[in-house]
């Protein structure tokens, strides 16, 4: 199954990232290559997440990575990784 990632999830990894970065460089480029390995996971295992709590939609799951959520939704027969989130985020507010 191929994996997408959209404009959005894109720019919060990188935005994330970033901050880690201003700590820790070593640490923030094991954190992307960390959650990179978990996306390559979903092209064979695309369930393998959990299904997201807030929405208990079976198509839109997510992978805990530390302190970051990796959402993705399942729709035909690809996976898109729509969000990266920080755990204490509130999904349903726009951000």
């Amino acid at each position: 199954m191929e994996v997408i990632w959209t404009r959005q999830a894109v720019h919060q990894l990188n935005r994330y990232a970033d901050y880690i970065a201003q700590d820790n460089v070593l640490a923030a480029e094991k954190w992307v290559l960390s959650l990179l390995g978990k996306t390559d996971q979903l092209s064979e295992l695309p369930k393998s997440g959990r299904i997201v709590p807030e929405y208990n939609d079976p198509n839109l799951r997510e992978i805990i990575e530390g302190d970051y959520r990796l959402i993705y939704r399942i729709k035909d027969e690809k996976v898109y990784v729509q969000s990266v989130r920080h755990t204490r985020q509130d999904l349903r507010k726009k951000k």
